[in-house]
């Protein structure tokens, strides 16, 4: 009996043991307590970087910005896992020339690759970099300007060794629109309601007819509308996104867009061997597999980014695959400055030395040299100049301007064609229905 009375008196105390033994298996582990599931609503890298310039005090200077893991180390990666080399860097590439012959069809040719035309599209991808994990440093762009420093400079001339050429369509995707150069450059998701004021659909009017989101992550409710969706396979660190979501696309892709400025650090910033080695495995293959035109990478108007665009031809060759395989379809073009003149001469001339049809993704009447900024009216006359000058030239495919979005990420205010409320700007309402 009083073994049976000891052992009734332990009872409350081996029950509370067994509640606590219960809660440590009921604790999420490591794993996955560390693990995040990122989609398109996520702020991209790009975006991300010029926010940083402006708390960093840059709004009338160019910066150079290079994003950094916490542990020191240099977030590029190639697509079997392997460190991006950074531009300047020596090293070694291999590209996969495995890749079936594709189909290609033939208009006209100029130069170095044999009357290449292609079907291929643009993609814009989104960072899944964990967002915690990365810091910005920068310093001034001392070496690199953003815009085309003089007319001189950007003056067209006739290139010696153009890149390549590609002519024909230009594989307009959508219903909404259609014809129309005039896109949307759109880094806010897809979770607007049509009762919200940044809403897509408020952003389309009688000129919108494609959208690019710098990141394969399409904006369903534009899909629905009939807006084309232009994919961008941003940088290398992006590829995991760009195979996710390269199933997901909906039937408008009909061109994509390779990375994301890779002469500027801070930006996709890739050195051309690196590049190839992903055109060759990672985007090329949508060609075939998709019939989606592939447009070259985005580079700033830098001096260096025309260079970029012409080392790259020669190193894809270089290093043994075809002039067919290397071919762009047509090259995107960024450009940030204040006069509408020497827009037109960087536009006219990359198209010389490059024999390509142009894409301007992102533009705005911004100095990033150090000088006074663009006044509104200034700004008006540049953005309704260019626009109708764009709609002109036949070998100007699209043009969006870098502007519609809630903050302007240290790019000057009076291009906004969204205010911080999400509602629409005078210049954004008169780009969607009378540019």
């Amino acid at each position: 009996m009083p073994a049976m009375m000891n052992l009734l008196s332990l009872l409350p105390t081996l029950a509370l043991l067994g509640l606590a033994l219960t809660g440590v298996e009921e604790i999420p582990s490591a794993r996955a307590a560390g693990h995040k599931v990122y989609t398109g609503r996520d702020h991209h890298r790009h975006l991300a970087a010029r926010e940083a310039a402006v708390r960093l005090g840059s709004d009338n200077h160019a910066k150079k910005h290079k994003i950094i893991h916490r542990d020191g180390k240099i977030i590029r990666r190639n697509a079997d896992g392997s460190q991006c080399r950074v531009r300047g860097q020596p090293g070694s590439f291999s590209t996969s020339t495995s890749i079936s012959s594709t189909s290609i069809t033939s208009t006209s040719s100029v130069t170095s690759v044999a009357s290449s035309t292609t079907t291929s599209e643009a993609a814009p991808t989104s960072s899944s970099t964990d967002a915690a994990t990365l810091s910005v440093t920068s310093t001034a762009a001392a070496v690199e300007n953003w815009a085309a420093p003089t007319a001189s400079s950007a003056a067209p001339a006739p290139a010696a060794t153009s890149v390549s050429v590609s002519t024909g369509s230009s594989g307009y995707g959508g219903w909404l629109n259609k014809g129309s150069k005039f896109g949307a450059a759109w880094p806010n998701g897809n979770w607007a309601q049509s009762t919200d004021s940044n809403f897509i659909g408020n952003y389309v009017g009688q000129k919108t007819s494609w959208y690019y989101t710098w990141s394969p992550f399409s904006v369903g409710s534009g899909d629905q509308m009939g807006l084309e969706f232009v994919p961008m396979l941003w940088g290398p660190g992006q590829v995991s996104d760009w195979y996710s979501q390269m199933n997901s696309w909906p039937s408008t892709v009909k061109n994509a867009l390779f990375f994301n400025e890779p002469n500027q650090v801070g930006q996709s910033d890739c050195d051309t061997g690196t590049a190839v080695s992903h055109w060759m495995n990672d985007f090329l293959p949508i060609r075939a597999s998709k019939g989606i035109r592939l447009g070259g990478a985005a580079t700033t108007s830098a001096p260096s980014g025309l260079q970029w665009i012409k080392d790259f031809q020669s190193a894809c060759t270089g290093a043994g695959n075809s002039a067919a395989d290397c071919a762009m379809d047509f090259v995107p073009i960024h450009w940030y400055d204040t006069t509408p003149d020497n827009f037109k001469q960087y536009v006219e001339n990359f198209h010389s030395q490059t024999g390509l049809n142009i894409w301007v993704t992102e533009y705005a009447c911004q100095n990033f040299n150090g000088g006074a900024q663009c006044s509104d009216q200034e700004t008006w006359a540049l953005h309704t100049e260019m626009a109708g000058w764009f709609d002109q030239q036949d070998y100007i495919e699209r043009y969006s301007p870098f502007g519609m979005m809630e903050n302007m990420q240290g790019v000057n205010q009076n291009n906004a064609l969204m205010n911080p409320d999400g509602s629409i700007t005078s210049l954004g309402g008169w780009y969607i229905s009378s540019a």
